[in-house]
């Protein structure tokens, strides 16, 4: 994905409602430039037939060595042009001027195209209803500001909600901060999770601080490789263990008091839940 942070460029899915309620997934192209040309470009082309059709015609110059312009045709769009040369391709502005905007070399543009291609064939498509309720993550890059992300977001979708998250790794552990914003605000909810070498979450807190009330609550996760059972683990104020779900219905969580009787020597076999801490 490096080349795409070279442009700036981004893909999401947006989730668009129309006047009589539905709501449908939008696949959108996103350039943070002031100018996005490159997303419009992109959103134009949401169909495989049509990118495969840009990057056949960029493999058959570099095949020739040369732009023949009776066989590779530009692309006129309401509002931009993009024109081959015998290596690359050049965005223009649709005015009185014609205003060059960026030039690309044919091999960076071709990737940014199969990677635009992979994503408008990933679920949720295009078009696809979804609940209207929905909202988006968008996942921080290395070194890019929250303040920038937050401002460009609400530039871009409104009022829709969504979920900033910042990513690190922990050695084998993946560890992500969620924070919330409705209409563009701070919720100021928050979720730390972490994730194993597998990709299972196993340690997840909540932290809400909304209107000057504070509220925490920290879960980890236990998966019983047996039976492939995920149980839920909770902790009181001062980070001891508290309560583990039970598979029993009819006594739905065994209590600190009970654990040794229930499950004896579980805490002492799997040390890391003894307490709240996310990293032992």
């Amino acid at each position: 994905m490096e080349i795409l942070e070279k442009y700036k460029l981004t893909f999401v899915n947006r989730p668009f409602s129309y006047p009589d309620g539905k709501t449908v997934n939008l696949k959108m192209a996103l350039h943070l430039v002031e100018k996005d040309f490159l997303g419009y470009f992109m959103g134009r082309f949401k169909d495989s037939a049509s990118i495969d059709e840009i990057i056949s015609q960029i493999d058959f110059i570099i095949s020739e060595g040369f732009y023949d312009p009776e066989y590779c045709e530009e692309i006129y769009l309401d509002f931009l042009t993009m024109k081959y040369t015998d290596t690359s391709v050049v965005f223009e502005d649709i005015d009185t001027d014609r205003r060059f905007l960026q030039e690309i070399p044919f091999s960076d543009m071709k990737e940014m195209l199969l990677l635009w291609k992979n994503f408008v064939q990933t679920s949720p498509f295009d078009g696809a209803a979804v609940d209207k309720y929905s909202e988006f993550l968008y996942y921080l890059k290395d070194g890019e500001s929250e303040e920038v992300a937050v401002s460009f977001l609400v530039k871009i979708f409104g009022e829709i909600d969504f979920t900033l998250v910042k990513t690190e790794h922990i050695g084998e552990y993946r560890k992500e901060f969620s924070t919330a914003y409705s209409k563009g605000k701070n919720d100021e909810f928050y979720i730390t999770s972490l994730y194993d070498q597998n990709g299972v979450m196993i340690y997840e807190k909540e932290e809400n601080y909304f209107k000057g009330t504070s509220e925490v609550v920290i879960r980890k996760y236990y998966l019983d490789e047996k039976t492939n059972y995920q149980s839920e683990l909770l902790y009181n104020a001062e980070g001891q263990f508290s309560a583990m779900e039970n598979r029993n219905a009819d006594s739905p969580y065994i209590y600190a008091n009970e654990i040794e009787t229930i499950l004896p020597g579980f805490l002492a076999k799997n040390p890391y839940y003894k307490n709240s801490d996310m990293i032992s």
